[in-house]
């Protein structure tokens, strides 16, 4: 209890320290979302590593969360925060105590099965501001979601300043629509199956948004239907006109309903 007050205090003032310039341009160019609007999201606040000190992801049961492979891989020291789109005012702090990376995982191959599920030292308590993700449905295993519109979140970096620290206070918001597959192979390699790319002017993921949920409206509820799993990035602006890619989730609904017991929809 005491270490996750200490990581508490000192995330709240790291957070508030470095936005204090611009708050409202992060996730390049997002815009801030809406306060609590996402209750299933989540920052996985890293210890001791030097490629990644932060990254999000979505609770998929009370007791588990979903994230990149990549994130978290070789990392023994990880906080789960939950509660708040606003980083300073995370209402529950949860230690993982157990990384279990997909079967599939490749560490020299970014782009293969980049998903790892959080086992949580104890269930999160869920209330209004602390939901389990709405996953995809077994009827669209196989749908490609080509052209729909999609939402991506995170507490990444705005892509406008080299070396920026995350993770920043306010969870961003950026839309933008579902590529084929095809046009995201011409700016990446080893796209495949597993994958959905998304793209747009509007700007997209960025250093820290990994892990991060994809998500396209169905009768006014969200669906996550891919985990954020790598992107371009660049001073003017990660993704800025180019494509990210993502991790798709009908394509291991099996997986993790073997792992979790999660309840998939038919």
């Amino acid at each position: 209890m005491k270490s996750a007050l200490i990581l508490c205090l000192s995330l709240a003032v790291v957070a508030l320290a470095i936005n204090s310039d611009n708050p409202d341009k992060r996730i390049a160019e997002g815009e801030q979302a809406e306060t609590n609007g996402f209750p299933f999201v989540v920052g996985i606040l890293i210890s001791e590593d030097e490629a990644h000190a932060f990254c999000a992801g979505i609770l998929v049961t009370p007791g588990h969360v979903l994230t990149t492979a990549n994130c978290v891989i070789r990392q023994t020291m990880l906080t789960v925060l939950l509660g708040s789109t606003d980083i300073t005012r995370m209402s529950q702090f949860l230690p993982v105590t157990r990384v279990l990376l997909h079967w599939n995982h490749s560490a020299t191959v970014i782009s293969r099965a980049d998903l790892a599920l959080l086992t949580l030292a104890r269930a999160a308590n869920l209330n209004e501001n602390v939901a389990v993700a709405q996953l995809p449905r077994w009827s669209q295993v196989g749908t490609t979601f080509e052209g729909f519109g999609s939402s991506m979140v995170g507490w990444g970096e705005s892509g406008h300043r080299v070396d920026e620290v995350v993770p920043l206070q306010h969870l961003q918001i950026v839309r933008n629509p579902i590529i084929s597959n095809s046009a995201c192979g011409r700016t990446h390699n080893f796209i495949r199956d597993e994958h959905v790319c998304t793209a747009g002017d509007n700007g997209g993921p960025c250093h820290g948004d990994e892990g991060g949920p994809v998500m396209i409206t169905e009768a006014g509820q969200l669906t996550v239907i891919g985990i954020h799993s790598f992107h371009f990035t660049g001073i003017g602006g990660c993704e800025r006109g180019r494509s990210a890619v993502h991790t798709r989730l009908t394509e291991h609904l099996d997986w993790l309903v073997e792992h979790t017991g999660v309840y998939i929809r038919p």
